[in-house]
């Protein structure tokens, strides 16, 4: 009888003791629904990229990223044949011109390195090998994951580029249209024009949406002379202010120069570029910078696309310095060694 008598007065600390701890044991498991909830914020907050990941898979919700985007990079793609063909052009006659093949771009946020936009270039055989860069075109511009097609960028054909911007046949245009295709268009966005003269000495296009015939930007490059071996050393800077004058307050357009030896043995093979788009205004609206996007594609093909610096036809190389513009006039200055004869002439 004792031994319960000792039982029962330890028998309560055991089970006093004991729940205690499976009381106390409560508190970390509820203190442990905080670190659950707390949990969530980050999960919350991770799902900012995954609802911007999917809102891009949707489609048209891919232009309001580009709309929220405060810098873009806009990549041209290699083309193995064309490179080839360029390489090849001093032995094989036209090969360059043949082999011309269709641009493809990608447009992607610069800050986060997501893939936006996907431009793929329309335009037929003869127009290309003949009439490049002036030639007519049309870019059709689409959800880079889900292929949905969003935009085209219409180019109708100009004058080539030694013809002086005069009249509206020499005067370098693109119109950006929403919708999949030029005919089955849902409106037009806007367009990218050159002004009369193309600027005088200062490569220029003015910009216009919604119909406006007001621009509400002008992009002007590097004065006079530019291009050339000068896109191996140097960044090609295009401001984009709402007048005249390079203040650059909307933003700017930059071609980018190589920073690493295989990037500029690619840039010489090939018409390969890389632009980044920078926005300074935060008034600017969806429409607005999707205009500046599609006069980034323009300023590509007027200035940069058939741009080798470096020409050898077996006998003569030539190095293309820079090129000297005047009023939409491009004119290569070039420096040529070899080619000579017996003769002495």
């Amino acid at each position: 009888m004792q031994q319960p008598l000792m039982g029962q007065p330890g028998y309560p600390p055991p089970q006093q003791g004991g729940y205690p701890p499976q009381q106390g044991g409560y508190p970390p498991q509820q203190g442990g629904y905080p670190p659950q909830q707390g949990g969530y914020p980050p999960q919350q907050g991770g799902y900012p990229p995954q609802q911007q990941m999917m809102a891009i898979n949707g489609g048209m919700d891919v232009l309001r990223a580009v709309g929220a985007s405060n810098k873009l990079a806009i990549k041209q793609q290699v083309n193995l044949l064309e490179a080839t063909a360029d390489t090849m052009s001093g032995c094989i006659p036209c090969a360059e011109m043949c082999c011309e093949r269709p641009n493809e771009y990608f447009v992607f946020d610069a800050a986060t390195g997501q893939r936006l936009l996907r431009a793929k270039e329309e335009s037929t055989f003869c127009c290309r090998c003949w009439c490049n860069p002036a030639h007519e075109l049309k870019l059709h511009i689409s959800d880079a994951n889900t292929q949905q097609e969003l935009m085209v960028v219409d180019r109708p054909f100009k004058c080539m580029n030694g013809c002086p911007a005069l009249c509206d046949m020499c005067q370098q245009e693109v119109v950006l249209h929403r919708g999949n295709s030029v005919e089955n268009s849902a409106g037009v966005i806007g367009t990218t024009r050159m002004p009369c003269c193309g600027g005088g000495c200062t490569p220029t296009v003015n910009t216009y949406v919604n119909g406006s015939q007001t621009p509400f930007g002008t992009v002007e490059g590097p004065c006079c002379c530019f291009a050339g071996l000068t896109e191996m050393c140097m960044d090609q800077d295009f401001p984009v202010s709402r007048a005249e004058g390079k203040a650059g307050d909307l933003g700017i357009i930059v071609k980018e120069k190589p920073e690493t030896m295989g990037q500029a043995l690619t840039e010489i093979a090939t018409d390969s570029d890389l632009f980044t788009l920078t926005f300074r205004d935060a008034s600017l609206s969806q429409d607005q910078k999707l205009v500046l996007l599609s006069s980034v594609l323009l300023l590509d093909y007027m200035f940069f696309e058939q741009n080798q610096p470096f020409e050898c036809d077996g006998s003569t190389c030539s190095v293309t310095c820079c090129y000297m513009y005047i009023g939409g006039c491009l004119i290569p200055m070039k420096c040529s060694c070899g080619g000579g004869d017996d003769g002495g002439e």
